[in-house]
């Protein structure tokens, strides 16, 4: 199945995040969206992927990005979803320091985490799914992380009412 185009409303837009504004335009990328754990590119191929949109996003105080990862299926957006956010999974990218999770208020089944990075940063994910989109912010900052990210992914999924293009 093909990927759409025009996510643009998907992504997060000047306003989403009080002090972060979107950068650079959009890119869709059809192979792995990021570095992998090892077996998350066979985990990924077994969902459906199809590409992801991105586009990174800056501020004075912090940066981010925003993407949309598309699948063949509702099933496997969640599938991955599942698996992104498993805690052997986050180990991988944050193999020593301690991270909280979170959920989202008014945006169905989304869950985030903060924490540091492989450097140290203080960074923070929410994913969520929409149909068979999955949907990810990220922030690095050294201010509050669950406020914007909430904030962004409620943004997103008013915007788009909770859809995913077909």
């Amino acid at each position: 199945m093909a990927g759409p185009t025009g996510l643009e409303q998907y992504l997060l837009q000047d306003g989403d995040i009080p002090g972060l504004v979107p950068i650079d335009s959009p890119v869709t990328n059809e192979s792995d969206p990021f570095d992998l754990p090892p077996g998350g590119a066979e985990v990924l191929q077994r969902s459906g992927y199809v590409a992801t949109t991105f586009q990174p996003a800056e501020g004075e105080e912090a940066a981010g990005v925003s993407s949309v990862l598309l699948f063949d299926s509702e099933q496997g957006a969640r599938a991955w979803m599942a698996y992104e956010t498993l805690e052997s999974v986050l180990r991988f990218q944050i193999p020593e320091g301690d991270f909280d999770r979170f959920r989202v208020r008014d945006v169905p089944g989304a869950r985030g985490w903060t924490g540091p990075d492989l450097h140290g940063n203080a960074i923070g994910n929410v994913y969520w799914t929409q149909g068979r989109c999955m949907l990810l912010v990220a922030i690095e900052t050294e201010g509050p992380k669950v406020e914007p990210l909430s904030t962004g992914a409620q943004a997103i999924y008013e915007r788009t009412g909770g859809t995913c293009p077909e």
